[in-house]
């Protein structure tokens, strides 16, 4: 009696092989266009984080009447004398004013904290906005010393999955303590605005 053929199924060398090409050309496809994606997505969040921050912050000096201060910070709990914005910065009602620099003085409450810029975001201020920006009961930005503060503070992003037109934001105060977001085209090694 002779024996039934018995068929059998799976992939031959060959097909295996084309498979493999044709998913190792979606991936070279794919995987950059992911990367800008992240670059992309990291720089907006950190340029809105910074805006929600100042706006909350001006919502918060005409709401209580006081003067409330966003400040450079890498501690989360005093204001830092040097550095740049990507350390982090902290929000505080700043009621006592004192010197020409921000500073939490005793009694003075920390209302938000928000920590140090990860990966490839540098922020950067210029003028009266490189270490603090400080917003009066009326909602107006000053300086400590009682001038009216304006200035420009950049967001950017050194990833090489990014353009130079589509790198940076830069976020510009007017003394009436509006703050105004505009794209901007810069090198890859950005951070002065």
């Amino acid at each position: 009696m002779p024996k039934p053929s018995i068929r059998q199924s799976g992939l031959t060398l060959v097909e295996l092989m084309v498979t493999l090409a044709v998913l190792a050309i979606l991936l070279s496809i794919a995987v950059p266009s992911f990367q800008s994606a992240i670059a992309t997505s990291q720089l907006t969040s950190s340029t809105n984080d910074l805006i929600a921050t100042l706006a909350q912050a001006r919502m918060e000096a005409l709401r209580q009447g006081k003067r409330v201060t966003v400040c450079i910070s890498s501690n989360g709990t005093q204001c830092a004398t040097s550095g740049t914005w990507q350390q982090g910065w902290i929000t505080f009602t700043d009621t006592t004013r004192s010197g020409t620099t921000a500073n939490v003085d005793n009694g003075e409450a920390i209302l938000h904290s928000n920590g140090a810029r990860q990966g490839d975001i540098s922020v950067a201020g210029s003028g009266n906005t490189a270490q603090y920006i400080s917003f009066g009961p009326e909602g107006r930005s000053w300086t400590m010393s009682g001038a009216a503060q304006t200035g420009t503070i950049r967001v950017c992003s050194t990833s090489s999955h990014l353009s130079d037109a589509s790198r940076a934001r830069d976020l510009t105060l007017v003394a009436s303590g509006k703050i105004t977001m505009e794209p901007t085209g810069v090198s890859s090694s950005c951070p002065a605005p």
